[in-house]
């Protein structure tokens, strides 16, 4: 196996999604869009084996969006916390995130690739062969802007943003064109978002000292600044086959500034009453993928592909402490960074047997070096450091993945889809405080899905799909180093640390869902889910030396499960003159149960119970395009440990847009978090003698944002 890990890579192949804009006049009257129609959205869902849902260039700039999390939290079955994608309510790595198909890089945040720098996003609720199978809730896959077709096009869209006090601009230029047999396209983004929170947290403890109440005020600043490019060349040679590179490069630097004050109520107060801090961080993505597509004479097709990503972080961290006297007593200074370097590569053979009927076999490999350091030195104001902890660790991860798929259409009403995936990895891990550790697991994953197309209903269709899928321990997560809090160390809020004897966990799962489509973009779909996973990952949480510690284990099984409702419904004028409208409603409802778990509200990785968005977009005449869209999770309540409950708020955030072409352009008027409700979280140690509770309060603010786009 290592040698088959060092062999030439090549990356797996990334279908060509063409769209072409229509161009808008000067004058808004007059203004006609030339479209050329492929299949939509709609129907490629309808017609897919596996039910993907395509969220199209259409939908990623609808509301004017400048990050990631604002277009996913609109679609089916998803929902954001913080920087990380949840389906089905689950988080902590059970949703899966690709780029162009392979896994992204450690430490990727979903922020950091902007819209404006993707073609469309593939939603697949359930397992594919030719996909990894780590997606026990399923995948969002995030596809790279491609050719363009057509003439040569130049676009320009700058962007600014009001929030608190603050502006934020952002710019994008677009550049495509064609010579010969060689298309090319540039997409180029920079912006700059600066905000100021002012969260705060209420803290009430019991224990053997007596009882404490204390509120700490905890205001920060970021700036953030980013710049991103997105090259791809497509060439023709002369015997047919064809060639794509595509990169992506993405620059972050990041500066963060804030200060916690603490007011005592009752009880003694923390070490560091009143503290300031600093963050500053810079962080670098680059991958290049490189494509060969070969079609034989039997109509066979070969695809071989190679990638090398590199995603580096570097900062540092200041930590003033002062304590209840006013005296500065705490100087710490951390210095840490990241290093991850990958190669990949795949290969897929395509082979038509007879009519209707596909078969693919392929192979997916990768060889992934990741290495972490940190320096911390405390000391007290102005003399040398009286404690240091140098830090660091090595992993190396080998995947090999042999797959094999049959889709085969049996007759008008009934298509089948069988899938065999075996996947290996191998993890070994090196410290500067253990001894390295290595891992293996291989995972065999069978999956089945058939369409039966209804009797005399050939647009309404039933599905259903099982599948094996599993979830790898991350890198960071089998390091037993230790990720110390900088002060009020407590069971609500402890040092963390990983574990090295983490194993995968396993789950079967089934899908089914009944699906209407009517008119071009019209769906109704009612779908359920349920998953039984084994070896699940929980949180331990233990005292040591007088401190709270957490590491992730192995405990037992889980069971997941919930229903799903999904409808866009296009509403034709019903006066001349009037818009038409079209409807978009989901809603997703979520259980699950963790068998170790003593106790009620036991879900898995503090499951959002309830997801749900409304909305509607109104079509004008003279191109002008508005919407709205309320969006809500649902609040839960979640034990995390036998002792340690979490409750979070429900969550409602409304969106709105208006669009219209004007100045040879085309204006977006955006506005998103109209409510601007505070989110509140909530966790609670009790074990019988301490009772620790924290109560964590983000207001927030409303977002205005003006748009314009141009050619140039």
């Amino acid at each position: 196996m290592e040698r088959l890990y060092k062999a030439v890579f090549c990356l797996p192949v990334v279908a060509i999604h063409c769209s072409v804009h229509a161009q808008q006049g000067d004058r808004p009257v007059e203004i006609q869009r030339v479209e050329i129609k492929g299949p939509g959205a709609v129907e490629q869902r309808r017609n897919d084996a596996v039910g993907r849902i395509v969220v199209g260039r259409d939908d990623l700039d609808r509301f004017g969006d400048t990050t990631l999390s604002g277009v996913l939290k609109r679609q089916p079955g998803l929902s954001v916390s913080g920087n990380e994608v949840r389906m089905r309510g689950l988080g902590a790595g059970y949703t899966q995130i690709l780029i162009n198909g392979q896994p992204a890089p450690g430490n990727f945040s979903i922020d950091s690739i902007p819209p404006d720098l993707i073609e469309r996003i593939e939603i697949l609720r359930s397992a594919a062969a030719d996909t990894m199978s780590q997606s026990i809730a399923g995948s969002v896959n995030i596809v790279l802007r491609k050719k363009v077709s057509g003439p040569p096009r130049r676009t320009a869209k700058v962007s600014v943003e009001h929030l608190q006090e603050r502006s934020n601009p952002a710019g994008t230029v677009q550049w495509s064109g064609r010579r010969d047999k060689t298309s090319y396209s540039v997409v180029a983004t920079v912006s700059r978002s600066q905000v100021h929170n002012e969260p705060y947290a209420d803290e009430r403890s019991v224990d053997a000292d007596g009882l404490a109440l204390r509120r700490f005020y905890q205001p920060v600043d970021i700036d953030q600044r980013r710049a991103s490019l997105t090259p791809r060349v497509d060439t023709t040679l002369a015997n047919g086959d064809k060639l794509s590179w595509q990169g992506i490069f993405n620059n972050t630097r990041t500066y963060a500034a804030g200060e916690s004050r603490e007011t005592t109520f009752v009880g003694d107060p923390t070490a560091s009453p009143e503290a300031h801090w600093r963050n500053v961080f810079k962080a670098w993505l680059a991958k290049s993928d490189l494509s060969w597509d070969h079609r034989f004479a039997n109509a066979g097709r070969l695809t071989l592909t190679a990638g090398v990503d590199v995603s580096d972080r570097d900062g540092g961290f200041q930590y003033h402490g002062i304590d209840s006297d006013g005296i500065p007593w705490l100087d710490r200074v951390v210095v840490e960074g990241f290093r991850e370097r990958r190669a990949t590569t795949t290969g897929k053979y395509l082979a038509p047997l007879v009519a209707n009927h596909d078969m693919a076999f392929g192979w997916d490999a990768a060889v992934t070096r990741r290495s972490e350091s940190r320096l911390q030195q405390d000391s007290e104001p102005q003399t040398p450091p009286y404690y240091t902890l140098d830090q660091g660790y090595t992993a190396t991860v080998g995947r090999l993945a042999l797959y094999a798929q049959d889709e085969w259409t049996l007759g008008e009403r009934l298509q089948a889809y069988l899938g065999l995936r075996w996947e290996g990895l191998n993890t070994h891990t090196t410290g500067t405080e253990f001894a390295g550790t290595s891992t293996q697991s291989r995972v065999l994953s069978p999956i089945a899905q058939v369409v039966w197309k209804l009797p005399g209903r050939e647009r309404d269709q039933l599905r259903a799909a099982l599948s094996r899928t599993y979830k790898a321990p991350q890198p960071i997560d089998l390091v037993p180093r230790r990720y110390p809090t900088n002060n009020d160390n407590g069971a609500t809020n402890p040092d963390m640390q990983g574990n090295p004897g983490l194993r995968p966990e396993l789950a079967w799962g089934l899908d089914v869902a009944y699906e209407s489509y009517f008119s071009r973009d019209g769906v109704v779909s009612i779908s359920g889910y349920a998953r039984r996973i084994h070896d699940v990952v929980l949180r331990e949480l233990w005292v040591e030396n007088g401190k709270w510690i957490s590491a992730p284990i192995n405990d037992g099984q889980a069971e997941v499960r919930g229903i799903e409702f999904d409808a866009r419904v296009p509403v034709a004028a019903p006066r001349p003159g009037w818009p038409g409208t079209d409807v978009h409603v989901n809603f997703g409802r979520n259980w699950s149960r963790v068998d170790n778990l003593q106790g009620p509200d036991n879900r898995l990785a503090a499951q959002a119970p309830v997801t749900a968005n409304v909305g509607a977009d109104l079509n004008f005449k003279a191109g002008i395009t508005a919407g709205v869209n309320l969006h809500v999770v649902g609040g839960n309540v979640a034990r995390l440990t036998s002792a340690l409950t979490t409750r979070t708020a429900i969550l409602r955030e409304l969106d709105t847009y208006v669009a219209w072409p004007a100045w040879g352009g085309q204006w977006r008027f955006s506005a998103s978090d109209l409510l601007h409700q505070t989110r509140r979280d909530v966790q609670i140690y009790d074990d019988g003698g301490t009772v620790n509770e924290r109560r964590t309060y983000m207001p927030r603010q409303a977002v205005v944002r003006l748009q314009y786009e141009a050619p140039f």
